[in-house]
Formats: C-alpha cells, structure tokens, sequence
C-alpha cells in the first residue's frame, strides 16, 4: 500500500517543559531537523509542540514565544499540566490515527521511510505501538549487573515473521521514548491506565503501560498478551540504535 499523503494519517508530537536551558528553543530545533531529516515524509505531517510550562521561572513565557517562531508548527501551552497530561492530551487531541511522539531532546540516526512504516501499521491492525530502540536491537533485552546496568524492562524480543512489508520486533517493553502510537488503541484500552495517578513518578505514564502489559503477560503469556498489545521494536534484530539522547535535563547547565 502507497501512501501519497502521510498527513492524513499521521501527526508530529514534540513535548517539552520550561527546562534549564529556556528560553533557548535549540534543543528542540535540533530535534524537530532531526525528524524531518531522517523520517521521510514528516515534513508534510502536522507538527505540535505541547509544552508543559513552569510559570514560576521567570523565562517561561519567553520560550513558548520562541517556540512559536518555530516554522510550521503549533504551539500548545500546557501550564502545569505535567508531562503525563502533556504526552495524552497531545495524543487524543491528535486527528489522525497515528502519533509519532518524541520529547524535546531526542536524535534520528538514521532514514526512516515513514510512508512504509505508516502503511504496515494501516494494513495490520495488530501493530499498536512501534518504539524506536536507544540500544542495538540485539542487545536490547541483555542485563549485565558487573557494568552497572539494572534494566530488565525489555527481555523478550522476536521478529515477527508474519510482517513482511517492514521489519518489526515483537517485545515486551513498552516505553514512552521515540514511538508511533495508534490513536485508537490508547482511547480504547490504554486510557484508564495510562492516566492513574502516580505522584513524585515523571515517567507515570510508561510506568503504567509496561506494569499492566506485563501483569497480561504473566497471566496470559507471551503470545496471547502481544496479540491484544501489539507493541514492537521497530527494524531488525541485527539493526544497531536508530535514536539517542541529548539529556536536556541537564542542558544549559554549567
């Protein structure tokens, strides 16, 4: 299946907050080239911007000012609303039925054909949410306590043979980095989960899914849970990591 206009079926979703680096918007142009660079096709796609403003820092208006200079994008301020609020609000005001949603500190590696991705997720309903790997998509489920990593989120990974237009890994982490969501799975049964409260938790909304994702897997196992979820990795096994982070929680600071 060709698309000729992805903007039909897919929306641009940046989320950032009143960081240390305000009014500064170059964390999030670097991020926002990065898309439109690797992923082709995005330039055509609606771009919002959703940002979580801190009115108690004194630059905090200066920045969504900044940001509304951006070329070709919509600016949305949410004050105090918290990343939580952000990211779903961002996603069901959304009028397509798909979401690529990134925070403001994120980088592309590598092309992206969009068009085929979007087009596999139209043609297999089962394809729910497809993230976009920080590691190798081979070492992603390998926990190596002696180097100091404790991340046992993700420890199942298998490609799905039954996808043949677009390489894609069955897993069984779900995380909110880089990702494109279907707009009707979240509005139908991720809803209710994703927004449960969890004060003092910035990730609540991660934390929620992967909980109950896994409270599926454990009852259900693998298979049965993944089919209801359908949550991938996007690329092949043997495919190195498509994004890194640019931690804009510390940029700025000296």
């Amino acid at each position: 299946m060709a698309l000729d206009d992805i903007s039909k079926h897919l929306t641009i979703l940046l989320t950032t907050n009143t960081m240390e680096s305000a009014p500064s918007t170059e964390l999030i142009e670097n991020t926002l080239m990065s898309i439109r660079s690797r992923l082709k096709g995005s330039v055509a796609c609606k771009t919002l911007i959703y940002c979580d403003t801190d009115v108690r820092k004194p630059n905090h208006k200066e920045y969504i000012e900044n940001l509304q200079m951006i070329e070709n994008v919509g600016v949305i301020d949410e004050r105090n609303g918290g990343l939580q609020k952000n990211y779903l609000n961002g996603v069901l005001n959304s009028k397509t039925p798909f979401v690529l949603c990134c925070e403001h500190d994120w980088l592309f590696l590598r092309d992206i054909d969009l068009r085929k991705l979007i087009a596999a997720m139209i043609n297999h309903s089962s394809i729910n949410f497809v993230r976009f790997n920080k590691r190798d998509n081979h070492l992603a489920h390998i926990n190596n306590p002696e180097k100091g990593d404790a991340d046992f989120w993700e420890t199942y990974i298998e490609e799905d043979s039954n996808i043949l237009e677009q390489k894609l890994i069955k897993t069984n982490c779900i995380a909110t980095h880089p990702h494109i969501i279907r707009n009707s799975k979240l509005k139908e049964s991720w809803l209710n989960i994703a927004r449960t409260p969890r004060p003092g938790i910035i990730g609540a909304v991660e934390l929620n899914l992967y909980e109950a994702y896994s409270k599926d897997i454990n009852e259900k196992g693998f298979n049965i849970a993944h089919k209801d979820w359908g949550i991938y990795n996007y690329g092949a096994k043997s495919d190195k990591k498509i994004i890194t982070h640019t931690d804009g929680s510390s940029s700025g600071r000296k």
